[in-house]
């Protein structure tokens, strides 16, 4: 029952986070054609201790609402299941083997550096897919990648880190 609770928490968490990425984020274009994809926080948030095909489904899926509202054709759905698939490396690089050893760990206690260096790497990795993914269609792999990548990355982890300040830690 509680597989099936969290299971529809987190299908609520997909569609409030693909709202507010569709309605508000996607028509602001913020310089260089550099947009934040703030769905990612998805990815950042969700516990690393349930069930990890559910958690790359999930994934998945909140690429796949986002592609099918932009036309993008799977590329934001690629970019969500790689990162995710990704996230349990950058936490242990980043928190050791720390959180391994305790069922209950959350995002929320890592140190706020060690979140700001999780969340920006984690956040360039799916960009800088998405941004490639995006210029193989078009043939033209130059610089601009890279500056869209680093600069919509800072965006998004900038957002990433106010949800974290307002998000309260449960003990």
């Amino acid at each position: 029952m509680d597989l099936i609770k969290s299971f529809i928490i987190s299908v609520f968490y997909i569609f409030f986070l693909c709202l507010i990425q569709i309605s508000i984020l996607n028509p602001l274009l913020l310089f260089l054609g550099c947009y934040s994809y703030v769905y990612i926080l998805f990815v950042l948030v969700y516990p690393y201790n349930r069930n990890k095909f559910i958690f790359l489904f999930l994934s998945f899926l909140i690429g796949w609402m986002i592609d099918c509202c932009m036309n993008s054709g799977g590329i934001h759905a690629f970019s969500s299941t790689l990162s995710s698939f990704l996230r349990l490396k950058f936490l242990q690089f980043f928190d050791g083997k720390n959180f391994i050893n305790r069922h209950d760990f959350s995002i929320y206690e890592i140190p706020f550096i060690r979140k700001i260096l999780y969340t920006f790497s984690l956040v360039f990795i799916h960009h800088f897919s998405l941004f490639t993914l995006e210029v193989i269609n078009s043939g033209i792999f130059n610089r601009v990648v890279l500056f869209r990548t680093i600069f919509s990355s800072i965006f998004t982890t900038v957002l990433c880190i106010i949800y974290f300040f307002f998000k309260k830690v449960k003990h």
